[in-house]
């Protein structure tokens, strides 16, 4: 079996290549996602609606990772940069224009038998917004 650091680093090689088959592999049918906007989704469908969405006003992809496990090797934090474009205004954010941005992102993953059962997505959403000049 894949350990938890591993599922969680080609997770976030997937995102940034927009391999959403991959992602798939990786997922769990059932799988819990609280985005950095505050919902939740349950479930591949959603999440995979949500994320590309998601990158639909936002042209992102996730650097400088540094991974951290738990000692039981279930729980993965995952220390990132975002850097994209906003490239299309998202309800809620700031008139978009083309914007630049670089901000810290964080995402927490929970792996159960080699799948992905509950992600996390957080950053600080003050600092992004004002990256967007809002």
């Amino acid at each position: 079996m894949t350990d938890a650091q591993t599922i969680a680093g080609r997770f976030i090689e997937a995102v940034n290549d927009r391999d959403f088959e991959t992602l798939a592999r990786l997922l769990d049918d059932d799988v819990a996602f609280d985005s950095l906007t505050g919902q939740r989704t349950l479930g591949i469908g959603p999440l995979r609606t949500w994320v590309m969405s998601y990158l639909r006003h936002f042209d992102e992809s996730f650097g400088d990772v540094v991974l951290m496990r738990d000692a039981f090797g279930q729980r993965v934090a995952a220390d990132t940069t975002a850097r994209g474009t906003y490239r299309e205004t998202m309800a809620g954010f700031p008139q978009a224009s083309g914007q630049s941005y670089a901000v810290p992102s964080v995402f927490i993953f929970e792996v159960e038998e080699g799948v992905i059962t509950r992600l996390s997505h957080y950053r600080n959403l003050r600092l992004f917004e004002r990256e967007l000049g809002g």
